[in-house]
């Protein structure tokens, strides 16, 4: 291993570095990072063991933090080959795997590191960056460049390590062919170094948990029904605290096959502008605490991901979910009264979406899926629902669909995935009943270093199966309005057709690769042009803060909640 040569005799005051170095020779990355960075306290100038310390963070999966340290040693230390054909190794395990005529920013950097280190020295590292550097424009199928760099490791090293594999890649070039399974210098693998060796690691198998904390401001506009088809505005503000949580396994694989699996707990707890203003002015009154354990809702959820791939080519897979939701608790501190400690069963989500893509021309990847989606409601019966009909319940088979395209620029480290879908809702009451159909279009962009930053804009039209019985005009006046209604001897049938945007700002500041602050600001619109007592405009402003592991971004497809983008009538209704 690269570590195990020591860059230069410790006097007799460095144990911890001396401790240090002998923990990396023995892959004890862990005990390693704690003794480099116990000695650095002592001596912050010792840029050579800084090199050491960035190795440790390297080996133990941690590429991102080790380049951070290698580039504040990178001008001060005496090791320069080991610390530039080491930042080569950072960038090169931080670039993309899949490789195009546009090669990522981090696999440039990687090449341009092992080249100064093959330019400015003649020792082992100038040597391993030589050859690697050679081996990633072989893999990259530029030929020319391939030979310049496998030619200047033979005259320079003609007795070194890789010799044997130099004059095999020179070989197949000059017989206009390019050999398969070309490996570099021997490198740690990444995912497998990051589960053993980090100290946020629960186990060495594949794993991931993550925790959140923040909180949520909404203001809720709406219309509220009056006599005579008359509607009046009302205005409400809400405040919450929000808590997630979550473990699971993988990603477990089995030739083609890769299988997650995994619980998340999720808790919103709520409070009003009322509460809010009753507390201000009691500010020592227990009763009037704001958030009480009565609006304090709690989701568990367990779930499964699987899915199959047929020559990197087309997939198939299924994911399930089991949700209960619960209100109250017994055990947080609120007010005396019974009423507030109640724990109550509040409903359940069971989710099926079975799917079927393909990836192709390296950046796109479509999905078409089946969404069954069933909902019940136990405190209102009547709003239990369920997003399919196998024909059981009526005569006519009903499912709720959608297809999903997604496009991945690495160069531009932009993501753009676009969304059509057609869910049908059927309530236990069928006057509630509609579809939906509708197109979501999300993009996301790593525009600084750290900094993300993603949108999202949707449009959806909803039809209501059955019409709404009024006595009056179909069309709802507003309070201010001198139209007169018009009375009707019979009841007559109103149409409701109702349509609705979303729009989504998020602000992701990525502290580390397991630390995320970010900040999401949120725009949604309910509309009817004739009644407007459906009209509803929803803003939300929320702010949380992540810390997950193996990374933020690779947990975040379970911290978002699958699927919950495409949203039902008002969310969801407890």
């Amino acid at each position: 291993m690269l570590a195990c040569k020591p860059l230069y005799a410790a006097d007799a005051t460095a144990n911890y570095a001396e401790a240090g170095r002998l923990q990396l020779a023995q892959k004890n990355y862990d005990e390693a990072i704690d003794l480099l960075r116990m000695h650095l306290r002592q001596s912050p100038k010792d840029y050579n063991t800084w090199n050491l310390l960035a190795t440790a963070y390297y080996y133990s999966g941690q590429p991102r933090r080790a380049l951070r340290y290698f580039k504040h040693a990178e001008h001060l230390t005496t090791a320069s080959a080991y610390n530039y054909y080491h930042q080569g190794l950072c960038y090169e395990a931080l670039a993309p795997a899949a490789l195009d005529a546009a090669e990522p920013a981090d696999l440039l950097k990687a090449k341009q590191y092992f080249a100064l280190a093959s330019q400015r020295f003649t020792d082992e590292y100038a040597a391993r960056a030589t050859y690697e550097v050679g081996v990633l424009e072989y893999l990259a199928h530029n030929k020319a460049a391939a030979r310049h760099w496998l030619t200047r490791y033979l005259s320079q090293y003609p007795k070194g390590s890789y010799a044997p594999q130099v004059n095999q890649l020179l070989q197949s070039l000059q017989e206009n062919r390019w050999l398969t399974n070309v490996e570099g210098t021997k490198k740690p693998n990444m995912e497998s170094a990051l589960f053993k060796y980090n100290n946020l690691s629960l186990g060495p198998l594949p794993h991931y948990w993550f925790t959140q904390g923040g909180f949520q401001y909404s203001e809720v506009a709406a219309q509220e029904p009056k006599a005579r088809a008359q509607i009046s505005a009302s205005d409400n503000r809400f405040i919450a605290m929000l808590a997630n949580a979550g473990v699971g396994i993988g990603p477990i694989r089995e030739d083609d096959i890769t299988l997650f699996a995994g619980y998340s707990y999720k808790q919103t707890w709520d409070s009003n502008s009322d509460r809010i203003n009753r507390w201000v002015e009691s500010p020592t009154d227990l009763d009037t605490f704001p958030f009480q354990a009565d609006l304090l809702l709690r989701r568990h959820q367990i779930y499964a991901d699987f899915r199959r791939d047929f020559r990197k080519t087309f997939f198939v897979g299924v994911f399930g979910r089991l949700e209960f939701a619960r209100v109250g608790s017994a055990y947080f501190p609120s007010a005396d009264s019974p009423m507030f400690r109640k724990t109550l069963d509040q409903g359940q989500i069971q989710l099926l979406i079975p799917w079927i893509g393909a990836a192709y021309w390296d950046h796109f990847r479509t999905l078409f899926y089946l969404y069954m989606n069933k909902q019940l409601v136990f405190n209102s019966p009547e709003f239990s629902n369920k997003s399919y009909d196998f024909g059981l319940s009526s005569k006519t088979p009903t499912m709720s669909l959608g297809i999903s395209h997604a496009i991945d620029l690495p160069r531009y480290d932009l993501a753009i995935d676009i969304e059509l879908f057609r869910y049908e809702f059927i309530y236990n009451d069928p006057w509630l009943d509609y579809n939906r159909q509708g197109i979501f279009i999300g993009v996301e962009q790593d525009f600084l270093q750290r900094w993300t930053v993603a949108g999202i804009g949707g449009y959806y039209s909803d039809r209501y199966v059955f019409p709404r019985v009024k006595s009056y005009n179909c069309s709802t006046l507003d309070n201010t309005s001198t139209d007169q209604f018009i009375a009707s001897s019979t009841p007559r049938g109103c149409n409701r057709n109702d349509t609705g945007t979303l729009y989504q700002l998020g602000l992701y500041w990525n502290r580390t690769q397991f630390q995320r602050v970010s900040m999401l600001i949120q725009y949604i619109s309910n509309e009817n042009a004739d009644q407007k007592e459906f009209n509803q405009t929803t803003k939300n402003i929320q702010v949380m803060y992540t810390l997950a592991f193996p990374s933020v971004k690779r947990v975040s497809r379970f911290v978002d909640r699958f699927a919950d983008a495409a949203f039902t009538k008002g969310g969801k209704t407890w």
